[in-house]
């Protein structure tokens, strides 16, 4: 768990040392909030359920260096959702297993404008970096509860497609949806990919 937490001292680090210059030399870019859904198809244990999708929100900052093409970095809390499953043990116990999961991610990313750079406009952009998984998972039988919980930090990407449109003249409306791929944690799940659809609004700075 130490680990994990410098880890993510080191990253935050990293990109205040990234972006001080920029601060300092005149307009910073963009700042976008966001909110929106996230799901992950993702079968867990030994059933076929999947997590049932979570409301996500977060913060991004971008950068252009060229017309079309900006950087920056996204900020996020991904909540997952939880799934339960009821089954029977080779014992012919009656059983039941619950899953929770959320992520919380820091993601440098790269975005690419197509279209009008005034009025509405497509884009593209993808990103990678550090995903902090938690989860929690209970089992319950007639004999005994047994529970774990634990975090744990992934390398992961994302991909997406979204579009914009202005509505100030220094503030835009986005609708985005991004695949994001993460590994998983260690609770039967082999990986916590999940799509996110989502909703914002970004405000020249």
């Amino acid at each position: 768990m130490k680990r994990n937490l410098s880890i993510l001292l080191a990253s935050l680090l990293v990109a205040a040392v990234a972006f001080a210059p920029i601060a300092l030399a005149g307009p910073v870019g963009t700042m976008e909030l966001n909110l929106g859904y996230a799901k992950s198809s993702t079968e867990l244990g030994s059933s076929t359920e999947s997590l049932g999708g979570g409301v996500g929100f977060g913060a991004s900052y971008w950068r252009g260096v060229s017309p079309t093409v900006s950087w920056g970095g996204e900020v996020s809390v991904d909540n997952l959702g939880s799934a339960d499953y009821t089954g029977v043990d080779a014992f012919a116990t009656a059983y039941t297993e619950n899953f929770k999961t959320n992520i919380v991610r820091i993601t440098p990313a790269v975005r690419v404008n197509f279209g009008s750079l005034v009025g509405p406009s497509f884009y593209a952009q993808g990103g990678a970096g550090l995903y902090k998984v938690s989860w929690k998972y209970r089992y319950e039988d007639v004999a005994q509860v047994v529970t774990a919980d634990d975090s744990s930090t992934k390398f992961g990407m994302n991909l997406g497609a979204g579009v914009g449109f202005p509505v100030a003249p220094t503030t835009r409306m986005n609708f985005s949806a991004s695949y994001h791929i993460v590994p998983g944690n260690d609770v039967n799940m082999t990986d916590t990919n999940n799509l996110q659809l989502r909703a914002g609004i970004g405000f020249n700075l």
